[in-house]
């Protein structure tokens, strides 16, 4: 069985999948080990890699009085770009993206919540040119036993 983290990946992962336009094969994958094909494009990358998971203890969380950690989890969904007008494109999908997570905030019973912290689209500051790329950016809150991340925590 894998950590907690990685079942909240796959729950987003097929949340995101589910859009029509994401559907096809590497359109929503969880980390990329390089470039994407221009033919895929539009595409979305989960990651957290860019920032830290916090935890704290929590006493007591599991069946039998078990200690856990509360986490926050930083969840980024790059957005990888493609038509001619990006920014709009960028809106279009920020529109699909919220629908689909704002619909399922626990995941199944997987977190607490996953909330909306912040979007962005990326442009040259110089020239204000799209750098057909932006970022969805979630903070999931959710429990695991200290001894076993793979397992909720009450």
């Amino acid at each position: 069985m894998a950590h907690l983290r990685t079942q909240i990946f796959d729950a987003i992962k097929g949340r995101l999948f589910a859009i029509p336009r994401f559907a096809d094969l590497d359109k929503v994958v969880r980390g990329r080990k390089g470039a994407i094909r221009q033919e895929t494009l539009p595409a979305l990358t989960l990651t957290w890699s860019d920032s830290n998971e916090p935890a704290s203890l929590r006493p007591s969380s599991g069946p039998n009085g078990e200690d856990g950690y509360d986490r926050s989890l930083p969840l980024s969904i790059v957005v990888h770009l493609r038509d001619e007008d990006p920014e709009l494109e960028f809106d279009e999908i920020c529109v699909e993206v919220e629908a689909a997570m704002g619909s399922a905030i626990q995941l199944g019973g997987l977190v607490i919540e996953a909330l909306l912290e912040s979007e962005r689209h990326f442009v040259n500051n110089q020239t204000g040119t799209s750098l057909c790329a932006g970022s969805i950016n979630y903070r999931i809150a959710y429990k695991t036993l200290a001894a076993d991340p793979q397992q909720a925590a009450l």
